[in-house]
């Protein structure tokens, strides 16, 4: 059927013109590209429109219902668009399958000649006619497809575009290589009569979607070339490109796409997302206030709402909108929503609130989301709740995947829950066991080793308290010979190098080995040049 280009349908004598693109002409679109749902709410949405050719939408609206069974609401408005336009042929198809579906088949032809008898020489009238065979029975009335088919390529020199449409949708379930042979004549040929036909470029574009998605995109981007303002083609092409997660182009697209009056608010919500994404949280805001002035309820609204004003460091209102999110008892949230909750609740000063919220995210999905646990594990060493801090980051390490960087940090939380613990204590031993532990597994592997061994030498003196022991000498010497590598880190861990030579001075000295006490004492005045009391230390106690 051909709505863009001037057509005649001689009514009474006068004729009727292609209607402009937007309007009840995008449900149109829709539903020859098999977007029923959308195709249904333009066609209701418009059908009292001034400019809304009544038979047309009828026609179209008594076909979405025959789709979904509604057989009496689909005759009400085939009858309808019959009373609105009679010289309208398609109104009698949609009677007769109809009547095909009932069984009535010889009721169904007075049906389709009378749609014939609107227009004998209608090849797009034949092909609906062979389409309503095809939908009720393809087998059964095969020599009535081909009998119909054949009439329309006679009438129309064989350059009917909706018989190579209908031929490329039977083709489609077993030749896709035929079935898109078939659209693109059917591309073609509208064409060269001066028309557009958007149903077979999406056709086109969805069978290639999956096998070569830049050769579907770029089908869509030619289409809406020759179609700029068509809903389906702008729609379609934001919805590939948001599907070949190519997100800066969907969002680009959407935006286009949003100033269309036959766009849908799930495009909007879509589009939110998306600038959300590309960090236009300004922007993506606004299109959610937009949407939640007409759908103030909109669960997926509220969360973008939350996301961008956290974004924006807003978190008085990201904190608000959280609530409105939270407050949807059978909402399913995602670990997103609770941790983006927690960095909220964390920036309002509210911590076991914050971790109450990441408690959330982890529990929906412990496999998946176990990083939590190291980002809680961090929380609780700021509230200094070092025993919870170690036990977090040490289920983390348990839970696998763990790097080396991460034994490192597990040391550290076993560190401080040493140092928090009485000196002397089994407890505090026990905990820098643990980190000592950790430590040595990290440093097998690691490629920069001074810290690490550093860190040793730390939970060697929080476990052995103020005794400087051999393996405490080993350590710092370890320390000092990966520092060594780099001449740069006498400046650099200029403190780490201090202790070491101080320790392992003091450690010589209570030997008995004054040499070696000695070199070690000269080594740190070489990196604490200015250290008054040492130099007056050595010159009376160890020349």
């Amino acid at each position: 059927m051909k709505f863009r280009t001037l057509f005649s349908l001689f009514m009474g004598g006068f004729a009727l013109t292609a209607f402009a693109q937007g309007g009840y002409q995008d449900g149109v679109d829709y539903y020859n590209a098999d977007r029923f749902e959308k195709a249904k709410t333009i066609l209701e949405k418009t059908l009292n429109d001034p400019s809304t050719n009544k038979a047309v939408s009828y026609y179209y609206l008594g076909a979405l219902d025959l789709r979904d069974g509604n057989v009496a609401g689909a005759s009400a408005n085939f009858n309808n668009g019959i009373a609105a336009n009679p010289a309208y042929g398609y109104n009698y198809v949609g009677l007769g399958e109809i009547a095909l579906k009932n069984g009535n088949k010889s009721d169904a032809e007075k049906q389709f000649k009378a749609a014939l008898e609107t227009n004998k020489k209608d090849a797009s009238l034949m092909a609906a006619i062979a389409r309503a065979y095809f939908n009720v029975d393809p087998v059964a009335y095969a020599k009535e497809i081909d009998k119909n088919i054949a009439n329309a390529m006679k009438v129309s020199k064989n350059k009917e575009a909706q018989i190579y449409v209908l031929k490329g949708d039977m083709a489609k379930s077993t030749d896709i290589g035929q079935a898109a042979g078939f659209y693109e004549q059917a591309i073609i040929y509208d064409e060269e009569a001066g028309d557009i036909n958007p149903e077979a470029y999406v056709k086109y574009s969805n069978l290639y979607n999956k096998v070569n998605p830049q050769f579907a995109i770029d089908k869509l981007v030619e289409l809406n070339g020759k179609l700029p303002t068509s809903a389906l083609a702008q729609s379609e092409l934001a919805e590939k490109y948001y599907d070949g997660n190519m997100l800066t182009k969907a969002a680009e697209q959407y935006g286009k796409y949003m100033q269309n009056p036959n766009h849908f608010q799930g495009d909007e919500q879509r589009y939110s997302g998306l600038l959300y994404f590309g960090k236009k949280y300004q922007e993506s805001l606004d299109v959610a206030n937009q949407v939640l002035a007409k759908d103030p309820n909109n669960e997926y609204m509220q969360r973008m709402v939350m996301l961008n004003k956290a974004a924006l460091e807003d978190y008085a209102g990201a904190e608000e909108a959280a609530a409105k999110l939270f407050s949807h008892k059978d909402a399913k949230f995602t670990a997103t929503d609770y941790t983006t909750h927690g960095d909220i609740l964390g920036k309002l000063n509210r911590p076991q609130e914050a971790i109450d919220a990441y408690m959330a995210a982890y529990n929906l999905n412990p496999e998946k989301n176990k990083q939590i646990l190291a980002n809680l594990s961090s929380m609780y060493t700021d509230l200094q709740d070092y025993q919870k801090a170690a036990e977090l980051m040490q289920q983390f390490v348990d839970a696998g995947d763990a790097s080396l960087n991460d034994y490192f940090i597990l040391s550290n939380r076993y560190k401080n829950l040493g140092l928090s613990l009485p000196e002397g204590s089994p407890e505090r031993a026990e905990a820098a066991n643990n980190g000592i532990k950790y430590v040595d597994i990290a440093v097998a592997d690691a490629a920069n080793k001074g810290p690490l061994y550093r860190n040793k030498a730390t939970l060697l003196m929080v476990r052995d308290g103020s005794e400087i022991t051999a393996d405490l000498v080993q350590t710092y010497q370890d320390m000092l010979a990966a520092y060594d590598e780099n001449p740069e880190n006498k400046t650099k861990y200029v403190d780490a190098y201090k202790s070491a030579y101080n320790n392992i001075a003091n450690y010589y000295l209570k030997q008995g080995d004054k040499e070696q006490a000695r070199a070690y004492f000269e080594k740190l005045l070489e990196v604490d040049p200015t250290n008054e009391p040492l130099k007056e230390y050595l010159s009376k106690n160890l020349n």
